[in-house]
């Protein structure tokens, strides 16, 4: 009977002591859970599963996380891929391609460790650029018969026109100043000779050499 007694009361004791194990543990956890989520890394590490592992160099990615036993396994990137910093990515970031729909062509090749950079085909600009690398390309602007070129255009920015003033004339809008008419005598009967025609119409003539000498906008 005694030993019934004995046996049953160690039997409680057990319990009770795994019950305040189970509260013990609890309130651990749950005191440590604030300071997991707090948890700051050291520069050159990053923050997986509530433990900072070392970040891999440029150029890599990770393989496989870090463990209490060993280091983050990293592998190089992918041909067409890249990372340009230290960094706990799982797959490298894709390279910029340059679509020629758009204006654009490819100043740098994409490499491990930086992205493509792009820039304008000739004729084209830039409407927006960061550091040194365009997103998109837009048509240089085209000069009409009646103005001149007051500024041609390059990679960033676009060609300015500008209207002839009274009295001068450009035939395509190529030219970068504007030419004087010659005046012609207002008396119906002064008939210029064949010197003075050519004379009044030498502007004329040299102004449409100068354009056919020009290279074509975006050639």
């Amino acid at each position: 009977m005694c030993f019934l007694e004995l046996r049953t009361t160690r039997l409680k004791s057990a319990k009770m002591m795994n019950r305040g194990c189970l509260l013990i543990f609890s309130i651990i956890t749950t005191q440590l859970m604030p300071f997991k989520e707090a948890l700051e890394c050291m520069m050159g590490e990053y923050k997986v599963n509530g433990q900072c592992c070392p970040t891999c160099h440029p150029g890599y990615r990770v393989h496989e996380t870090c463990s209490l036993m060993t280091g983050t396994t990293c592998v190089p990137c992918d041909p067409g891929t890249y990372t340009a910093h230290r960094s706990g990515l799982k797959d490298c970031l894709q390279c910029k391609v340059c679509d020629p729909a758009f204006g654009l062509v490819t100043r740098r090749e994409c490499s491990p460790i930086s992205n493509t950079v792009c820039g304008c085909s000739p004729g084209y600009f830039c409407t927006n650029m960061k550091d040194d690398d365009c997103e998109m390309c837009v048509a240089h602007r085209v000069c009409t018969p009646g103005q001149y070129v007051k500024s041609r255009g390059t990679e960033r920015n676009n060609t300015i026109c500008e209207e002839c003033q009274a009295g001068t004339f450009s035939p395509n809008g190529t030219l970068d100043q504007c030419l004087p008419w010659t005046k012609f005598s207002s008396s119906i009967n002064e008939v210029p000779s064949s010197t003075e025609a050519m004379s009044l119409l030498r502007p004329l003539v040299e102004a449409l050499q100068i354009t056919e000498e020009l290279p074509k906008i975006g050639s």
